[in-house]
């Protein structure tokens, strides 16, 4: 028990160190507002940033703004709260789909949340077709990267943007579509420069997720 213990915490320290390493990164990588180029940067790249409206960059979608009759099969039906995966257990049916959704996810389009969680994003990585509900919004990428979109989103840059275009005061908050097509991002002119920054958090993220599952299978492990 004392040496399973000592693991636990082992990868919990090096989980909250990533953690902590990837929020100074979100926070000198990006440049701040005011400013055109950021506190740390690869090698090689010297252009000065750009400032982007999303709808400048991306086509941007809603989702249904109907709850959907679900089915046992079909097509997988995602919302907020399936953002960090992008899986889900309901499913609508084919019908329905060709029906509600000409425009739909395809592999490489990011969603991003914008009831409730406002700015959550992940990059659409299957090629099977995926419907989604009014609680996320469809970014098409026309000018830039997809991973580097989604951590660009995370940003204090970007997410102060999309904070000002938040309506507070409903419940739960929201952003509507046409406040996320005038929300700036910072944009570097360099498609190269965008795929290592999204490289790097990818990294980042896969570690984090690897000591997670450590942590998890070494604390299964005491009920076993």
């Amino acid at each position: 028990f004392s040496r399973l213990d000592n693991l636990i915490a082992l990868h919990q320290r090096k989980c909250d160190g990533l953690k902590t390493v990837k929020k100074s990164l979100l926070e000198k990588m990006f440049p701040r507002e005011g400013e055109t180029t950021p506190e740390l940067r690869f090698s090689g790249f010297t252009d000065a940033w750009e400032q982007r409206r999303l709808g400048d960059v991306t086509e941007v979608f809603d989702g249904t703004h109907q709850t959907p009759t679900y089915t046992d099969g079909g097509v997988m039906f995602v919302s907020v709260e399936d953002i960090a995966t992008l899986r889900s257990d309901k499913y609508i049916s084919r019908d329905a789909f060709e029906k509600d959704f000409k425009v739909h996810p395809e592999k490489g389009d990011t969603l991003m949340t914008r009831i409730g969680d406002i700015g959550t994003a992940n990059v659409v990585n299957s090629d099977d077709d995926l419907a989604f509900y009014v609680s996320l919004a469809l970014l098409k990428p026309r000018e830039i990267d997809s991973i580097y979109l989604v951590y660009c989103l995370s940003s204090p840059f970007a997410r102060n943007e999309l904070y000002k275009r938040t309506l507070h005061i409903a419940f739960p908050k929201k952003i509507n579509k046409n406040e996320i097509e005038k929300s700036l991002i910072p944009y570097p002119i360099s498609n190269a420069e965008q795929r290592k920054i999204g490289a790097l958090f990818s990294r980042l993220d896969n570690l984090i997720a690897l000591h997670q599952r450590k942590d998890q299978r070494n604390k299964d492990l005491l009920f076993r």
